[in-house]
């Protein structure tokens, strides 16, 4: 058994004065990172032939997509709401079939979209706040898939 970190009582003090003090769109930030988290960790006890960490981690990430989708209103939202549900939809479908088949392959396509939406509000708080304009989200999301597409990069000069 590992020794015991004696400032466990002060960390998980901070972390729930975290949660009790946050606003609505920092609690969701915070659900994304909770669940990234978790995904990590199934990963790993999926390298380490771990079943029960690997069942505790994906369910942990499972429980946050649910109530990442029950914060979705399908009955007065859009498109983009209902598109947002099936993606949430897919993304716990997933999640199961990874724990089944013991596939982190599964896990990495839930963590980027998890990654993405998580960039997407982040972005969206920032811009309700006054920290960047909406050109300004746009070039750095450009740039982000630039980076990470060459091809792409080459493409769009072509095309100019």
């Amino acid at each position: 058994m590992p020794p015991v970190n004696p400032y466990n009582k002060y960390i998980k003090q901070y972390q729930a004065n975290n949660v009790n003090t946050a606003s609505p769109e920092k609690l969701m930030i915070l659900l994304f990172d909770g669940a990234l988290q978790f995904l990590q960790k199934a990963k790993t006890a999926i390298a380490e032939n771990n079943l029960q960490e690997r069942s505790q981690n994906i369910e942990g990430a499972r429980k946050i997509i649910r109530e990442l989708m029950r914060t979705i209103d399908l009955e007065h939202g859009n498109d983009v709401s209902k598109s947002l549900f099936k993606l949430y939809n897919k993304m716990a479908m997933n999640l199961i079939k990874a724990n089944v088949q013991r596939n982190a392959d599964k896990i990495d396509l839930v963590i980027t979209d998890l990654t993405n939406i998580r960039w997407g509000f982040q972005k969206a708080i920032e811009i309700q706040n006054g920290v960047i304009t909406v050109e300004e989200a746009m070039r750095e999301q450009e740039a982000a898939a630039g980076a990470q597409h060459p091809a792409l990069k080459e493409d769009s000069e072509n095309a100019g």
